[in-house]
């Protein structure tokens, strides 16, 4: 990844809107072959749709990219699929976005892998003290080291995510498989969900409905904002 720190709003928000639209394209392709409630998937593409980006104030949440990590995200940018074009469209407009980011990472619990701190984080993009500052979706880029898994989780929001890498994904209903790079993952509310890496390093730009956005039925208290399903890093 290059540094390209001085970007000038205009700059940002341009990069941003192409981002969304590309990523808009994608997921109105593949949610109908993802084998959930339509309602859910719509509910996400809605969201973003209605997204009203504004490139957000500091303090951000979270902190820089750990040097520990910086090759496993460089590897990662440069193995995610750019022969499709909205998927060449999304990384040319995400990769600059990533250096003016925030990183945050989700706390270990009982049981998780001993290193699963200092191997992953998540680059907030849109949402609440991020980049963007947008009230109707959180958005983010999750970066994980090889042979690692993300904890098994649940969080009340509908949630998909837009595979960039080889790797393992897990839901309550269908267990685990490969999407592979290029494919979509969509989780309904409250799903028990998970991911893990192989050799390579996992890459996966996520996307969580806010609780103000979604229906009235599916909308609960978390104590979490970006992380409901666990304790996430606080800046």
């Amino acid at each position: 990844m290059q540094s390209n720190c001085n970007m000038s709003e205009q700059e940002l928000l341009m990069h941003g809107v192409i981002m969304r639209e590309a990523l808009l394209r994608i997921l109105a392709r593949h949610s109908p072959l993802c084998g959930i409630d339509g309602g859910d998937t719509e509910a996400c593409v809605r969201s973003l749709a209605d997204a009203h980006l504004n490139v957000g104030l500091p303090p951000f949440k979270g902190n820089p990219l750990p040097s520990s990590l910086y090759s496993t995200a460089s590897q990662a940018l440069s193995d995610a699929p750019r022969i499709e074009r909205d998927f060449k469209t999304l990384l040319t407009a995400l990769e600059p976005l990533l250096h003016n980011s925030r990183w945050i990472k989700r706390f270990a619990t009982e049981g998780d892998d001993a290193g699963f701190e200092e191997k992953h984080r998540h680059a907030l993009i849109l949402g609440e003290g991020a980049l963007f500052e947008c009230s109707t979706m959180t958005v983010g880029l999750a970066v994980m080291a090889p042979n690692l898994c993300y904890p098994f989780h649940t969080h009340p929001p509908a949630e998909f995510y837009v595979v960039l890498s080889e790797g393992d994904w897990y839901r309550e209903d269908v267990g685990w498989w490969n999407p592979g790079p290029g494919g979509v993952v969509f989780n309904p509310p409250s799903a028990v969900h998970s991911m893990r890496s192989t050799h390579k390093p996992l890459l996966a730009l996520w996307g969580l409905i806010n609780e103000s956005s979604q229906p009235i039925r599916e909308r609960k208290t978390s104590a979490d904002s970006v992380f409901p399903g666990g304790r996430s890093e606080r800046s």
